[in-house]
């Protein structure tokens, strides 16, 4: 039992800890070469005038300083027109799964009437997913880490659909605009796989060594400060795809003008949203990004893969009250046991319409396998490890029925079925 367990959470180890190598640097001295600036209307109807980069610099709206990238607003005239002057940022470049690490000395501050975010979109919104990074409207302390897809995905408890989404605020109030930006600021990283897209945040100070470094690791950053898993419940690679990366500052709209009466402090300097954002311009001198890095890495096994490390073990029942998901590592599935085995959600790839009914098992159902199943789980483990294709008769061996509910039963089974999620892919019959 004992090697049956050492080796099986050893190989899922290597199977759920993708290697990661940077794929885009964003570096100051190249940062707004890598972005489009829009200038389009604001699509959330905010009170905004989105400015080229001619304009934006004319006007010293941007600088690139010491290492450091700064992009703000117009904090000196009365806005007319479309609003108040601003810049909004789009990256040239589109991405599928990988990892994105901010490093930010500031952000804009909790103002009333601004609506800052660090997100990612696809085409044909909502369909190809958007992730929100970073997010808040007027006072608020606490960041809301939000996705928005199309119908028939539900996550951490709710459905993602529309304008809503599905959110996450993480506790604690050094993750978002003035006390982020009194404390420092911080770094948030993105992993996006084909089974979750896990959000973390680190105040300054408490940065793992290696998340800006050339190979980032997040297997070993511990609890994600938000985690979103995919399954039956969302298929990720349906529903996330081709994202840009976008940095906004936009003013009231449809969020932070939607809520403005229900802040006190902000309804009582102003009727309303608009009036308060057009008429003191010296309240926004602190809506500005700096940014220290930006980093882009992509998995050397871009492939769907469950990460042990991260695994949702039971569902947030209220986004609004959502609290980081529990997490358990690979040597604690190892040594869990029959006494009270945990409902595990964890991504699967879903099944080609090529693979004949009886490869069905791996949609989720949790099949046992005992010691007399033990070599050829070996043979499974060694087999995907490798990256080898796998005969389907002992993949169906290593996964078959146990007949007793010993603890070896339920250690094993847990194991076995992430391998043969794992192995399905690479079958070859």
């Amino acid at each position: 039992m004992h090697f049956t367990a050492v080796l099986l959470a050893g190989v899922l180890a290597k199977l759920g800890h993708a290697a990661y190598h940077l794929q885009d640097d964003y570096s100051a001295a190249n940062f707004f070469n890598m972005f489009n600036f829009d200038t389009f209307d604001d699509p959330t109807h905010g009170y905004v005038n989105y400015v080229d980069q001619a304009t934006a610099n004319s006007q010293g709206l941007l600088r690139t300083t010491n290492g450091q990238v700064t992009f703000g607003v117009d904090h000196t005239n009365i806005a007319s027109g479309r609003g108040r002057t601003s810049i909004r940022l789009t990256s040239k470049a589109q991405y599928t799964r990988g990892l994105v690490v901010v490093d930010l000395a500031h952000m804009p501050g909790s103002i009333c009437g601004a609506w800052p975010a660090f997100w990612m979109t696809g085409p044909n919104w909502p369909n190809s997913g958007e992730i929100d990074i970073i997010e808040g409207v007027n006072t608020g302390s606490q960041n809301q880490i939000t996705m928005h897809t199309g119908p028939g995905c539900t996550l951490a408890g709710s459905s993602c659909q529309g304008a809503l989404g599905c959110h996450i605020k993480p506790p604690g109030s050094n993750n978002y605009g003035t006390n982020f930006n009194n404390a420092g600021g911080g770094v948030y990283a993105m992993e996006w796989t084909s089974g979750y897209i896990n959000v973390w945040f680190w105040p300054r100070g408490s940065v793992p060594s290696d998340a800006l470094g050339a190979n980032p690791s997040p297997s070993t950053w511990g609890a994600a400060t938000a985690s979103f898993v995919g399954g039956d419940n969302c298929n990720i690679d349906q529903h996330f795809q081709n994202n840009h990366i976008v940095f906004t500052t936009t003013f009231c709209g449809d969020w932070a003008g939607s809520v403005w009466g229900q802040d006190g402090t902000c309804s009582a300097l102003a009727g309303s949203c608009q009036d308060y954002v057009q008429n003191h311009p010296e309240a926004f001198a602190e809506a500005y990004w700096t940014v220290n890095s930006l980093k882009v890495y992509k998995s050397d096994q871009d492939a769907p893969s469950a990460n042990v490390a991260n695994m949702q073990m039971k569902p947030i029942a209220s986004p609004i009250d959502a609290r980081p998901v529990n997490q358990t590592t690979t040597s604690e599935l190892a040594a869990q046991n029959a006494t009270s085995p945990p409902v595990v959600q964890v991504a699967a790839q879903a099944p080609s319409a090529a693979q004949p009914s009886q490869h069905t098992r791996a949609q989720g159902e949790a099949y046992e396998s005992t010691e007399t199943g033990t070599a050829n789980i070996s043979i499974v483990a060694r087999k995907v490890e490798e990256g080898k294709p796998v005969l389907q008769d002992t993949l169906d061996a290593a996964v078959s029925p146990a007949e007793d509910g010993s603890t070896e039963a339920h250690s094993t089974r847990k194991v076995s079925r992430h391998l043969y999620r794992h192995a399905h892919h690479l079958h070859r019959s």
